[in-house]
């Protein structure tokens, strides 16, 4: 099969050669710019061979048509140092207006996915990451405590200020979608976890935002949600209509694959440690990996992936193992 192929049968819980895989991560020093991004995301591709590619931007182009800044360093694999943002107090909200989604960064954003397409094989997928417009807030302030605290004490300001955030981006994803994007990868970063909101604090504040920014790509093929973070809230928003879900499922106190499966309408997607052990080399500890994932899905609805964004020093070896562990699957040979 075709990764195009290979992909949608995944989705559709078809039967399929093997299952699709992919990885994704930060790539500091190149991310500037839309063609630099781009040049780090086809390097990749053409070293791995994904069968699809998620567009991985910098951290916050979401949040600087608003004001955010960070500072680079320019050095590889060191994260950016957060510069200014622009709510202080609780009454800042107010400030918070909507923005032009084709300006700015955003602009940039728009012209990778469409380098990106244009230069990308034509059976790969390709899906551009956006996120709930709460976690947009969430990086307009110094910490998310912040805004976790202005819920209380400033309720319309916040919400006003959602409302901004939810409109842009609706016009954003519709602009990504026309860009040449197959969907969207929809994440939820901290906040649809018990660490920070519990069930029914994320139905008030960000369900309504998240659904709404869905709905603008439900024309897509390939939408992904990625419930970020421990004791995370997968459950709660098992309705949301995407094609997938993603999370860490080898966190204990997050569902894990063979439970999600059994209750998640779409497919699975994660399975594969992301966190720092992706720096030392030992690819038998990550084929082991990809192999207690396929005893535990089958091969059935699953994507292979990590369960976040991998560090930006994650040995090749690692990747190249769990690619190569895929790509000798046969999965009429598992179930026969």
């Amino acid at each position: 099969m075709k990764p195009r192929q290979r992909v949608s049968a995944a989705l559709a819980g078809a039967p399929l050669d093997r299952p699709p895989v992919s990885f994704w991560g930060h790539v500091y020093h190149r991310e500037s710019s839309a063609p630099d991004l781009v040049d780090a995301t086809l390097e990749a591709q053409r070293r791995y061979a994904w069968d699809w590619v998620k567009l991985n931007p910098r951290k916050h182009y979401h949040v600087e048509p608003w004001g955010v800044r960070y500072r680079y360093s320019g050095r590889p694999n060191e994260k950016p140092a957060l510069e200014d943002w622009p709510v202080r107090d609780a009454e800042d909200w107010r400030r918070i207006h909507e923005q032009p989604h084709d300006r700015g960064a955003l602009a940039e954003q728009l012209e990778a996915v469409r380098m990106l397409r244009a230069s990308l094989d034509p059976d790969v997928p390709m899906i551009e990451t956006v996120f709930t417009p709460l976690a947009v807030l969430g990086e307009m302030v110094e910490t998310p405590d912040v805004l976790r605290r202005h819920l209380d004490e400033n309720p319309a300001g916040v919400h006003a200020a959602l409302e901004s955030v939810t409109r842009t981006f609706e016009k954003f994803v519709r602009a990504v979608l026309a860009a040449g994007a197959d969907g969207v990868y929809f994440a939820t970063v901290d906040w649809a976890s018990r660490d920070l909101l519990d069930a029914a604090a994320y139905r008030t504040w960000a369900r309504p935002g998240d659904l709404r920014v869905i709905a603008a790509a439900a024309g897509a093929r390939f939408n992904v949600l990625h419930v970020c973070k421990r004791h995370n809230l997968l459950y709660e928003v098992a309705d949301y209509p995407v094609h997938a879900f993603s999370w860490d499922a080898l966190e204990p106190s997050n569902p894990s694959l063979a439970d999600a499966l059994k209750r998640l309408p779409g497919a699975v997607m994660g399975g594969i440690p992301f966190d720092d052990t992706l720096k030392v080399a030992a690819p038998d500890r990550f084929a082991d990996a990809y192999r207690r994932g396929l005893e535990a899905t089958q091969g059935r609805r699953w994507l292979v992936a990590p369960g976040c964004s991998i560090p930006p020093a994650a040995a090749p070896e690692n990747l190249e193992a769990v690619r190569n562990a895929v790509t000798a699957t046969r999965l009429d040979e598992i179930r026969t």
